[in-house]
């Protein structure tokens, strides 16, 4: 039985996601499923704050790329996750209309062409309450006037995203994970009671689950695996998120163990090497950060770009310190692996 979320010893839950028997290459075939990750794939993670925040720690990486198995080589990510992301993407808009969110993410996804999208939305549909949605046709706000226009509207706009993101990466997209949201965490007065919240985001978890089914894409059950289900309410002894929402480097590593098994691998191995895999795993997506999301893109590529877009030129120039980075990741991949064979 799955103990919630609110109840979680954390010394507890890492010893059981860290140090657990279970093989690091788990049986694939169990449910019927081949293995997700294959040699040479491209991985695209697209979210909200839970998948842009993993870029800061590491775990979610790590946990899928050492998951994989020695067989499985010359993997590559990129984080492409947005804070306050929704289905339709508005978030990631700049200065334009909200459609220039949704042609940002086009964009990256039609360069990178990835083999696997992982995607994490809906916390955002049991948080907002069935208030203001982005109507993507008029890129205008429309209020959904119940619960179930509101759940209706979410699942219109991510099955939108999903035939896009398959346009958009073309052939070589092999499948696509929806992944449920994790359940928010009572962490104690003066922060919220997040019980009415994780009611409906159980509601959301069940949507999506017949969603993916008929997306014809794979689904990973977060909140049930976080114990959302048996959640009741009672503040939590060790918490594993800041303010009942944002995970704390911890709680990652329990949400990555997590989802590791939820793909069916095994939980990642401990100790030095892995620590060193992890940080190289970080630096190389601080480097990707800057690549895509430079902090001065209004000089270098729009409405400023006639005062110093002469620089954008040098943008480019972190793929070559990238590709060495992922090389270096890949080593220690390799000797991880080996080494927990061994």
């Amino acid at each position: 039985m799955k103990m919630p979320l609110s109840l979680l010893s954390l010394p507890t839950l890492l010893c059981s996601l860290v140090f657990s028997t279970v093989p690091l290459c788990a049986d694939h075939h169990a449910k019927g499923d081949a293995p997700l990750l294959q040699t040479g794939d491209r991985v695209a993670l697209v979210g909200g704050g839970l998948i842009e925040r993993a870029r800061l720690n590491g775990y979610l990486e790590t946990a899928l790329t050492a998951g994989a198995g020695p067989k499985v080589t010359g993997l590559k990510f990129r984080n492409l996750g947005w804070s306050g992301d929704t289905v339709f993407n508005d978030a990631r808009s700049y200065f334009g209309k909200p459609k220039e969110g949704r042609d940002r993410l086009k964009k990256i996804i039609a360069e990178w062409k990835p083999n696997i999208v992982l995607l994490n939305y809906g916390a955002e549909v049991a948080l907002s309450e069935g208030r203001a949605w982005t109507d993507e046709a008029s890129a205008s706000k429309r209020s959904a006037g119940d619960w179930d226009e509101s759940v209706a509207v979410f699942l219109e706009g991510y099955a939108k995203m999903i035939e896009e993101l398959r346009k958009d990466a073309g052939e070589g997209l092999r499948e696509i994970v929806v992944v449920s949201p994790p359940p928010l965490e009572n962490l104690g007065r003066p922060l919220p009671d997040h019980r009415a919240s994780n009611r409906r985001m159980a509601k959301v978890r069940d949507a999506l689950q017949g969603f993916a089914k008929e997306n014809k894409t794979r689904f990973v059950d977060l909140f049930g695996a976080m114990g959302g289900d048996e959640f009741d309410g009672k503040v939590s002894a060790d918490g594993l998120t800041h303010d009942g929402l944002h995970f704390t480097q911890m709680g990652y590593r329990a949400l990555a163990g997590q989802l590791a098994l939820g793909v069916g691998y095994g939980t990642s191995p401990s100790g030095p090497l892995a620590d060193k895999l992890r940080e190289g795993i970080i630096e190389k997506n601080r480097l990707f950060f800057h690549r895509w999301r430079p902090a001065n893109e209004t000089y270098l590529f729009l409405f400023r770009k006639h005062e110093q877009g002469n620089n954008a030129k040098e943008i480019p120039q972190f793929d070559p310190i990238i590709e060495k980075r992922e090389h270096e990741i890949e080593q220690l991949r390799n000797q991880l692996l080996k080494n927990s064979q061994g």
